[in-house]
């Protein structure tokens, strides 16, 4: 039986949606992961709900620097404009979910900062990622 040689090997890339949308759910997941240590905190400390917006703030810019990080690592290019649209998508995400759930929701002026923030921290993570 002939030998098969590795000159032949057909690299296959992943379609760029595909991987953004796998390092989203990185992020919801991440973040589910965050929020569940914190609520624990929450209960058997002397932490109050106070500190809830700060770290809910704070949870989706690590998880949305973390996501864009696997995002451009696994793309090779193109980092920041990568890690931004992953911020924006997991924004997205997060509002459609509230206009589901939450009857009361409406959007206002402040997710335009929301939005610039998490494509900040995505395009931080995409070039963070893609230089690892």
């Amino acid at each position: 039986m002939p030998r098969r040689s590795g000159a032949a090997t057909v690299i296959k890339t992943q379609a760029p949606a595909l991987v953004i949308a796998k390092g989203v759910l990185f992020a919801y997941f991440f973040s589910l992961c965050i929020f569940l240590v914190f609520s624990t905190l929450i209960q058997f400390t002397g932490l109050t709900e106070a500190v809830l917006p700060y770290v809910a703030y704070g949870t989706s810019l690590i998880t949305i620097f973390a996501g864009a990080a696997y995002v451009s690592s696994r793309l090779d290019t193109k980092g920041w404009l990568n890690g931004g649209i992953t911020g924006l998508v997991y924004l997205a995400g997060l509002l459609i979910f509230a206009l589901i759930l939450l009857p009361d929701f409406s959007i206002h002026l402040g997710y335009v900062s929301k939005a610039f923030l998490a494509f900040v921290a995505g395009a931080a993570g995409g070039i963070f990622g893609i230089n690892s």
